[in-house]
């Protein structure tokens, strides 16, 4: 298994996790829940219906279980299982961070890596320290090395936990996760050792304390970036254009709120141009992206050309109570088939502030999941311009997962069980391409569809 032994080195010689005394799990106790964690891959997942990644999987399974020590915590096996099931390349198919092991860590006074961080191409940057001084980091400094690791390789090794295909995904996790990370990969908690770079000293090297999660909450309420908003509007009355960023299609209420307080403004203010800005929007739930679409269009469409579904005993016995309709509809198909579902048409219900102007979405690297479907819909049926970057969710893909829980210790995972094929291109494992395609260095997509408006 690649880089194994790397891990292994990592997790049993440098991870004391601070002053708790964490459970220790037997080595039978852990190939139990390797082994059910195993049997779900294989039992839901469509793509070990082929042999030969049955077979690999199968193989990838019994290499760690050969390798596994006498005795491991859950935080140990949640690094093993994450780069076991990583290999798989579906970011909807993952194992969940143990968050009450944080949890514990953090109410005994732990301490944790004080900055808010993003990755370009490889490359670590501060976003916000979230230390009592913030004016001792501007931002946009990049960080080299922390406690003497190279920070490429760090990114690297942290890159093998997350599933995705696509690198620029796997490292927004990365970033995402980071404070996390650097705790349960490495260890650190207290102190750091940097070696940063900024725009007036080439190399400087910086100690900085960890901080709590107190002093954390603090910082982060005290901060007013827009940054980690989840939706944002601007208006420009004097170029009649407003521009809606939504960063993540989640929580359907709070979407529900921004958007009808959105829309009533542009149609009261009478906006002819808007600029919806879906760049590392890391996907969502499609009834999300159902509810942005009742603002653009009056005419029937669909999210997806093909929805195909593993049947199985796991999967029969989740939707006979979550989804009793759809049971009924599949409850005689043999296991271990994949069922084609009716594609959804949605039309729209009617809407007063609906918006009728010229629409431009823009799109990047970090356009995933129902962020690219909402890309693919825009484009397939004609609704606006594409800006920008491929999508990095490409038009097949696998989704739709539900939660699930080893038997010992009750490490959380989830398995998509659909295969998924949207609109928005005619090559499946490509994103959805933009119309106007330029990358976005120095935010050339958003300057670009500015001059656009412009020149109308």
């Amino acid at each position: 298994m690649k880089n194994l032994l790397t891990l292994l080195v990592i997790l049993f010689s440098s991870i004391a996790y601070g002053q708790i005394n964490y459970q220790y799990f037997l080595k039978a106790e852990v190939e139990s829940d390797l082994d059910y964690l195993a049997e779900k891959v294989s039992a839901i997942h469509p793509i070990m219906l082929d042999q030969e990644k049955s077979n690999w999987w199968q193989n990838q399974v019994a290499e760690l279980k050969s390798s596994l020590p006498d005795s491991l915590t859950k935080n140990d096996c949640y690094l093993l299982f994450s780069r076991l099931i990583a290999n798989i390349e579906d970011g909807h198919t993952g194992i969940q961070i143990p968050f009450d092991q944080r949890k514990e860590y953090s109410q005994s006074g732990g301490l944790s890596f004080p900055f808010l961080v993003s990755i370009e191409d490889g490359s670590l940057f501060i976003d916000y320290y979230l230390g009592n001084d913030s004016t001792l980091f501007e931002g946009g400094e990049e960080i080299l090395q922390i406690n003497g690791e190279d920070v490429k390789d760090m990114i690297s090794e942290m890159e093998s936990l997350f599933g995705d295909a696509s690198s620029h995904i796997r490292q927004n996790q990365v970033a995402y996760y980071f404070r996390f990370l650097t705790w349960i990969v490495y260890g650190w908690e207290a102190n750091y050792d940097m070696l940063i770079t900024d725009r007036s000293h080439p190399l400087k090297r910086v100690q900085v304390d960890g901080i709590s999660s107190t002093e954390f909450l603090k910082s982060v309420k005290r901060s007013s970036s827009k940054k980690y908003q989840q939706f944002d509007l601007t208006i420009d009355e004097s170029k009649s254009t407003a521009l809606m960023k939504i960063k993540f299609f989640g929580d359907l209420d709070e979407f529900c709120t921004f958007a009808d307080t959105s829309f009533s403004l542009i149609g009261k203010q009478n906006i002819q141009n808007l600029i919806i800005d879906v760049r590392e929007n890391g996907g969502g739930r499609s009834v999300v992206v159902d509810s942005l679409m009742n603002y653009l269009t009056d005419q029937s469409y669909a999210q997806y050309q093909l929805i195909e579904t593993r049947i199985s005993r796991d999967l029969l016995e989740y939707y006979k109570t979550k989804y009793p309709e759809t049971y009924e509809q599949i409850k005689s198909t043999p296991i271990d088939s994949l069922q084609l579902l009716p594609v959804q048409i949605k039309l729209p219900p009617p809407k007063n502030n609906r918006f009728k102007g010229n629409l431009y979405v823009l799109t990047d690297k970090g356009t995933y999941s129902a962020a690219a479907t909402f890309a693919g819909v825009i484009k397939e049926w004609g609704l606006g311009a594409l800006i920008g970057e491929e999508t990095g969710g490409t038009i097949e893909y696998y989704g739709d997962y539900w939660m699930h829980q080893t038997p010992v210790m009750n490490l959380s995972f989830y398995i998509s069980p659909k295969k998924f094929t949207q609109f928005g291109g005619v090559d499946v494992n490509k994103g959805v391409k933009p119309d106007y395609e330029l990358n976005d260095k120095s935010d050339m997509i958003l300057k670009f569809t500015f001059d656009l408006i412009s020149n109308i």
